[in-house]
């Protein structure tokens, strides 16, 4: 609790009943497992029988919980063992409703609409209901509000089997009577397994420190996408991602933490999950978040390669080459080059859009379109879509005269089939200077010009990045934490 109250003359007269009460709590156990219910009664908790291939990620995902609650509601050491037929306690309900207000979501609302509506900080309502993404909510979602005792920030802690107010006050450090009086105007009820318990002045499990708040867009994300991923810390720490089985890494720029993930044009549509790791003064602090992608929804296109260039669909040139350009797409700089949106390369109609499935000379649909293909003549100026250093400048078997910039933060462009290439290895390039000439090198069929943009070694839609709303903003103007 962030203000201290004041006793009152009828506090002091409840002083017996809170010896009672005291009493009551050390020498009388907690049932062992409370009846089971629908979602929203309170008291009650639900129960879950696990199905085959299901997993504690995936139920605490269907039941807007944590891992870690089912986990220790049920005792589980491991959260990886579950078996099929097992019946998990599921500590969702609403608590007291004499403590929480439910609010369903509607049409337009937003968390912080939502917190001036009740009164209440939208941290607090960030908090209590274990948003990662506090920007992101859904019609029909149900918001836990605290109500009725003013408190501005507190812990949930769902009561496991056996516990008592005494456990949970000793257990999180605060005074009994402020655990009480934050609960309850009245009686506290017998029966306390699988409640949610306010702890006042302290930090929800599902938040551990040093984390203050996650944001991640888009979400949902689509295959091609680049999905943004902004921390907001208490101190500076070192931070470690995982998403997509790759490695997810950060820049830190005015003590917020930012990372780009590229999601591939084949990913899976489907919840993937996202680990995010914070290590600072030898301590380390893990939150999970679920990340979902969805089909990018791209078309097919047939593409009749001239028998005078049919050899650079061989597999092993097709390897070499991809082996040269891997030595540089992966490039991670954790020095920003860009700022404010960034531009197209040049001015002209798209041939061919980023993501469509493709099949080379009638083959399989099995490729797609790394790049977006502007149709212009050849020639023609190709401007550098913003601020970069050359990191490749050189002819290529299959792509032609090539040169690729990287921005910083791991995010790079590529331009193909060059008739000239006017930038060397190493160069500074300021936004709108020209790097080359458009032309019909490589393994072409007419002259136009490929953009290729990678986002952490991943090819991704470039256009998403020239958008007003695109990734670029997020460290143009980060939100307050």
């Amino acid at each position: 609790m962030t203000d201290e109250m004041p006793m009152t003359n009828n506090q002091f007269t409840n002083i017996p009943f809170l010896i009672v009460v005291l009493l009551l709590v050390v020498v009388l156990p907690a049932p062992v497992l409370a009846q089971s219910g629908g979602p929203g009664e309170p008291g009650r908790v639900q129960e879950h029988v696990v199905a085959a291939g299901e997993t504690l990620f995936s139920i605490a995902r269907r039941y807007g919980t944590t891992v870690d609650a089912i986990a220790h509601a049920n005792g589980i050491p491991d959260p990886r063992q579950i078996f099929v037929g097992q019946r998990l306690v599921i500590p969702g309900s609403l608590g007291p409703v004499d403590t929480w207000t439910a609010h369903i979501v509607r049409p337009g609302e937003t968390l912080s609409g939502i917190a001036r509506q009740y009164g209440v900080d939208w941290r607090t309502l960030a908090l209590a209901n274990h948003l990662v993404n506090p920007t992101l909510l859904t019609v029909g979602q149900v918001v836990r509000i605290p109500t009725g005792r003013g408190m501005a920030t507190g812990a949930l802690h769902a009561v496991q089997p056996g516990e008592t107010l005494l456990h949970v006050a000793f257990r999180y450090g605060v005074p009994f009577w402020e655990l009480l009086t934050a609960n309850w105007t009245d009686r506290p009820p017998v029966a306390l397994s699988g409640q949610w318990l306010l702890v006042p002045g302290t930090r929800p499990r599902g938040m551990p420190s040093p984390f203050l708040q996650i944001d991640l867009s888009p979400i949902p994300a689509r295959q091609g996408d680049t999905i943004t991923v902004i921390v907001y810390t208490e101190k500076p720490v070192e931070l470690q991602g995982r998403l997509f089985e790759r490695t997810v890494l950060f820049a830190e720029e005015n003590g917020v933490y930012y990372a780009y993930v590229g999601v591939h044009a084949f990913t899976e549509p489907g919840l993937y999950e996202m680990t995010l790791t914070a290590i600072a003064d030898g301590e380390r602090a893990t939150v999970t978040a679920a990340v979902r992608v969805e089909a990018g929804g791209y078309g097919y296109e047939r593409i009749d390669v001239p028998p005078s260039r049919v050899n650079l669909l061989d597999p092993r040139v097709i390897a070499a080459e991809r082996d040269r350009l891997a030595q540089v797409r992966a490039l991670f700089t954790p020095q920003r080059y860009w700022h404010g949106p960034f531009r197209l390369p040049v001015d002209a109609a798209i041939s061919s859009y980023f993501g469509t499935r493709r099949s080379y000379n009638g083959g399989p649909y099995n490729s797609y379109h790394e790049g977006v293909d502007f149709d212009i003549g050849a020639g023609a100026k190709v401007y550098a879509p913003a601020d970069g250093v050359v990191v490749l400048a050189e002819p290529l078997a299959v792509r032609g005269n090539a040169v690729v910039i990287d921005h910083g933060w791991g995010v790079l462009t590529g331009y193909w089939h060059l008739s000239q290439i006017e930038v060397t290895v190493g160069q500074r390039v300021r936004a709108g200077e020209v790097i080359g000439r458009v032309g019909n090198t490589g393994l072409s069929t007419g002259a136009h010009l490929h953009w290729d943009f990678w986002v952490g070694g991943i090819n991704v839609n470039g256009l998403r990045w020239v958008a007003a709303d695109g990734p670029w903003a997020a460290p143009e103007r980060p939100a307050a934490p």
